[in-house]
This record gives C-alpha cells, structure tokens and sequence, in this order.
C-alpha cells in the first residue's frame, strides 16, 4: 500500500500495462524492488512513493493534466498564492508532489504530513480519480494502417506485384 492510500504497486502497474523492469526503469529502481513492494515484503521510500504517485496521475489525467490549477479550487487568497512554489512555478497539477507549497496557508514538515493531508484534499482526490477506459481497439487501427499501406503500395509507380 501506497501511504494511506488504498491502492498497491501491483494495481497501479497492472493499471498502466507496464512489467516490473518497465515499471523499475520508468521511477529508477530495479525490477526487483518493484517485486517486493509488490509482494509487500518492504514498503516503497518516500521518493519511490512520490514517483509512483506522479506515473498514476499523469496516467490517469494524460494531456489534460496541466489544466488543473489548485489555487483556483481550493480558493487560495493572494497572499499564500504568492508564498506558494506551484503557483509560482504555474504547476498547480503538481501541487501534492512539490514540497514548498502552502496547503491551507502553511508548508508541512515532511512528505507523510504533506501527503496525509493532500489525500483528504478534494483536488488530489479528482487527479486520482480513474479516467473511463476508452472503447479504442488495436485491431481496428491496425487495419486502416494496413489498409493505407496497401494503398500507397497500389499507387507506387514501377513496383508490381506477383501474381500467386
């Protein structure tokens, strides 16, 4: 389990499709590590946590993740905006990951503060919340693909094809 979030390693790999060196590869660790989160023989480090958070997010949300601006949502006045690194860096879809920011008027002391409090925010609630799986199909793409190739051949002057 990620925190106190209830969600584990292997949902949120199996989530995105990845394997375990896939997975290792993309936050830095090896395959193996992944495995005994997994397994649940050690828990992830707050680095690890953080990066694993940040793949599920950016999964889950794609291009429309930098549209999110928690400033706006949690209404924040202009004077912690001003205090604030992701209103200042612009990065208020990154607000639960960067450390600095001011969450109701104050910075928090560590990443398990930090996170404890961003899991009961609304705003990192909707980031995690799943997208609805999309109702594309890889075989009906590869057939226009397919299908423009046959047709670029058809129109390539001085190829010809073998009769069977």
């Amino acid at each position: 389990m990620l925190g106190s979030l209830k969600i584990n390693v292997r949902e949120i790999r199996a989530e995105m499709g990845l394997s375990q060196s896939e997975l290792g590869a993309l936050v830095g660790i090896s395959s193996r590590a992944i495995q005994s989160y997994e397994q649940e023989w050690r828990q992830p480090s707050e680095l690890v946590e953080r990066m694993l958070l940040l793949l599920l997010v950016a999964h889950r949300n794609g291009t429309r993740l930098s549209r999110f601006r928690c400033w706006e949502q949690t209404e924040c006045s202009p004077g912690v905006r001003k205090r604030c690194i992701a209103y200042a860096a612009r990065q208020g879809h990154l607000c639960w990951f960067l450390t600095g920011t001011m969450c109701k008027g104050q910075r928090q002391e560590s990443w398990s503060d930090k996170l404890r409090l961003c899991l009961d925010c609304g705003f990192m609630q909707a980031l995690l919340r799943p997208v609805k799986a999309k109702t594309h199909t890889l075989a009906a793409s590869s057939l226009k693909v397919g299908s423009a190739r046959a047709s670029r051949r058809r129109r390539t002057p001085g190829i010809r094809r073998r009769k069977p």
